[in-house]
């Protein structure tokens, strides 16, 4: 009988963990072969350190170990909480909404999207609505940002939802560094500007008759 060498060993198994604080908002699964090596882990992403954490396993989430995300519903059927992705309302597996007419507590018609959750289809429907106006918005700032300054090259835009406003990057002949251009959540003005360096430069540009 020979003694099994540590490479006939088989890899440990990874395995679901949940890490959690005081702060139940702060948990956090993790997915590792030991409840060290979670705790670790759980500890570095909430921002403490190993002894302010606690681990437990959390079975549940075994099947998700090597995909991209656990679902939202998945946590809540486990008896997590979310908020919902749209207005805030809190949503679990007991969510309800109060309901004038019946004077009765009415439970919510959860919509699972993914990583995230709906306390209603209203709600969904109102958060693609906003995603569509966010990336309508985008585009038509670059739009107005090229014809505004068509002698510019822009290098990088950045908008569209998730973010509120957008903006963008650009050079232009005898820049140092280039400039930007961006408007504001509730404004499509565009405000230009360049670095106190390309100042000259780009009073320069603007002024010129190719510029426009």
């Amino acid at each position: 009988m020979t003694k099994s060498s540590s490479a006939d060993k088989k890899p440990r198994k990874v395995l679901a963990y949940s890490v959690e604080t005081n702060d139940p908002e702060e948990s956090t699964i993790q997915f590792a072969t030991s409840n060290a090596a979670a705790r670790r882990q759980g500890a570095d992403e909430i921002g403490t350190d190993f002894s302010g954490v606690s681990c437990r396993r959390a079975q549940w989430a075994d099947q998700y170990a090597g995909v991209r995300y656990i679902p939202a519903q998945a946590y809540i059927d486990a008896g997590w909480w979310f908020d919902c992705n749209h207005c805030g309302t809190r949503c679990d597996s007991d969510a309800c909404r109060w309901d004038e007419e019946s004077d009765t507590d009415i439970p919510l018609d959860l919509v699972f999207d993914g990583r995230v959750v709906y306390c209603s289809a209203e709600c969904k429907t109102g958060h693609d609505a906003e995603v569509s106006a966010r990336n309508a918005k985008f585009e038509a700032f670059k739009a107005a940002a090229a014809a505004a300054q068509p002698g510019v090259t822009f290098t990088a835009f950045t908008g569209g939802y998730p973010y509120c406003a957008n903006s963008g990057k650009f050079t232009f002949p005898g820049a140092q560094y280039g400039g930007s251009v961006s408007d504001t959540e509730n404004s499509t003005e565009l405000t230009w500007w360049v670095c106190a360096v390309d100042k000259d430069a780009w009073d320069r540009f603007i002024t010129e008759p190719n510029a426009a």
